[in-house]
């Protein structure tokens, strides 16, 4: 084969392992006992068990390497309280970016001691967001974009 045919080879088979990694297989028994697995139905008078693949033994983050890049090294936290128009604001913010991040409510003694400290207050406000370790207090969308940009996130389309 030439070094073109090869290549051809190579790349189609790499675009058809997706494919049959998304097939099911199928568990059964024979008569005599014997367990089978295949990715062809059985015979009609068997009793079939269905397993669906998941592409790999090593599942694959569905997010953009940007994003898993920077939230690696800069962890985005939401702190929240009930009904508050910034937060929803701020959440659906986050959400409409595609930014990976942790909601904490704050609802108990625990979670308000933490942010008073993260805030260097005994008065708690929200909403804030902590961005690989560095605080943003309060809603605004332009302070918010300029720290996840700087983070690494990618800009993507706020809504």
């Amino acid at each position: 084969m030439t070094h073109n045919k090869i290549l051809r080879c190579a790349l189609l088979a790499a675009l058809l392992i997706p494919c049959l990694a998304e097939a099911g297989v199928y568990r059964w028994k024979d008569a005599s006992g014997r367990v089978h697995y295949s990715d062809q139905p059985p015979p009609a008078n068997v009793r079939v068990e269905e397993k669906a693949m998941k592409g790999s033994s090593i599942e694959q983050d569905k997010q953009p390497y940007a994003v898993r890049k920077a939230s690696e090294a800069f962890p985005v936290v939401l702190y929240t309280v009930e009904s508050c128009p910034g937060c929803e604001a701020g959440r659906s913010y986050l959400s409409a970016r595609k930014i990976p991040f942790t909601e904490k409510k704050i609802t108990t003694a625990e979670v308000r001691d933490e942010a008073a400290k993260l805030l260097g207050s005994k008065e708690v406000s929200a909403p804030f967001i902590v961005i690989g370790g560095k605080v943003h207090k309060g809603w605004l969308e332009s302070e918010w974009a300029t720290a996840l940009d700087s983070a690494g996130y990618p800009a993507g389309k706020a809504k």
